[in-house]
């Protein structure tokens, strides 16, 4: 499975990590239980994470300096044992990562214009070039399993543009725009080169698919869009071309869709009408099945509402189980994540007001088992054939975790 990191939108390889100076950790071979002690990464790296299943893995993140400039950093490791130094990419903000399954990886970030620089397999990172000059925010990449990588954002104009990197290639191809008004834009690619892009306007909520390099079919409107004009719209993709969305509908109700192999989008459902986080994840696994975690307030106004984490799940072609409570009934709680792997594990994570960062995991075919938390905040979620990865702390002083899985 491969991924994009977003907005700041999660993972490690299957040798569980050694990271800084000297300090190694076990492999998932040695069959660890639960997740490994955290270790600090190197420089801001961390914020985004990308892994391919032959071990790979890099980590980006934001610097500020002295001179009140900010600095994209970036850190690799070839086996999870070893990781480089920081490397400065160039000057700006959220950086998104993508890895092939051959080591190519593909950086994109913020600076007024969205810059992007490419790391070949056991290379050196490239000079950043410029995609366009006109972004502003929602910023994605993906990669699928050639190499082949795309971006997608909103511009400062409010429209939802792509632009695409052969893996032969030097340069990126010409933008092409969606549509002329969005906003919470979003992206996935699978290995065979799918993609889909979801956004939003002031109307619905908006999914096309195509392809990585070959453009993508008209929009198809998903349901109510999420509230205008802060809001986010979040998109999964597995290798069978199964496909999820999920977004915050104004007035604070969680709507979940389903997308088939073959292209067709199911209605959109409901799964609460009393979100008061205004997030929600969702994650599909190789069979179509799905899980969705998500804010849900608890209490009546204007005393003691809180926002507790809620999970439901959907199996493949099936209909979406009532939320299940995840946290303690009176934990505020945000952040909501999830990841899922081929095989069928899911692991979720939340931040709420009592013990800071926890995670569940879900065997393939199991429930959750025992919560394990992190006092920080949290960073970036993403899993791999093996092993998931978990990075939190504070934006220059990340640290990093790693569980094996499946």
């Amino acid at each position: 499975m491969l991924f994009s990191i977003r907005r700041g939108g999660l993972v490690l390889p299957a040798a569980l990590i050694a990271l800084g100076t000297g300090t190694v950790l076990a492999s998932p071979a040695q069959a660890l239980t639960g997740w490994s002690p955290p270790v600090q990464l190197p420089g801001a790296c961390g914020a985004s994470l990308a892994v391919n299943a032959a071990g790979t893995e890099v980590a980006a993140g934001s610097q500020q300096n002295p001179d009140n400039t900010v600095s994209v950093q970036a850190c690799t490791s070839a086996d999870g044992q070893t990781w480089s130094a920081p490397v400065t990419l160039g000057q700006g903000y959220n950086p998104a990562v993508a890895i092939a399954p051959d080591g190519r990886v593909v950086a994109v970030w913020r600076d007024g214009p969205i810059q992007a620089s490419v790391r070949p397999p056991g290379g050196q990172w490239g000079p950043a070039v410029t995609v366009t000059t006109d972004p502003y925010r929602d910023l994605g990449v993906g990669i699928d399993g050639s190499g082949n990588a795309i971006a997608a954002w909103m511009t400062g104009t409010s429209a939802v543009q792509t632009a695409s990197l052969p893996a032969s290639a030097r340069k990126w191809t010409k933008i092409t725009t969606l549509a002329t008004r969005g906003q919470a834009v979003d992206l996935a690619v699978n290995a065979t080169g799918s993609a889909v892009i979801t956004w939003a306007t002031r109307t619905a909520a908006l999914a096309a698919s195509g392809t990585v390099l070959g453009g993508f079919a008209a929009p198809v409107a998903l349901g109510p869009p999420p509230g205008y004009p802060i809001g986010h719209t979040r998109v999964v993709l597995n290798g069978q071309g199964d496909a999820a969305a999920a977004w915050v509908a104004s007035g604070g109700v969680d709507r979940v869709a389903t997308r088939s192999p073959d292209g067709s989008w199911a209605p959109s459902v409901t799964l609460s009408t009393t979100s008061s986080d205004g997030r929600i994840d969702v994650a599909i696994d190789g069979a179509g099945d799905a899980r969705a975690i998500f804010g849900q307030q608890s209490g009546s106004y204007p005393n003691n509402v809180i926002s507790v984490a809620y999970t439901s799940a959907r199996p493949a072609g099936g209909t979406w189980s009532t939320p299940a409570l995840l946290s303690a009934p009176g934990d505020a709680t945000t952040s909501p994540h999830v990841v899922a792997d081929a095989a069928g594990t899911f692991v979720v994570s939340w931040v709420d007001n009592t013990t800071g960062l926890t995670v569940l995991t879900s065997p393939p075919g199991g429930g959750f088992g025992p919560a394990t938390t992190f006092p920080e905040a949290f960073g970036d979620l993403k899993i791999a054939p093996g092993y998931a990865v978990l990075s939190f702390g504070a934006a220059a002083s990340m640290s990093i975790s790693t569980e094996p899985v499946s």
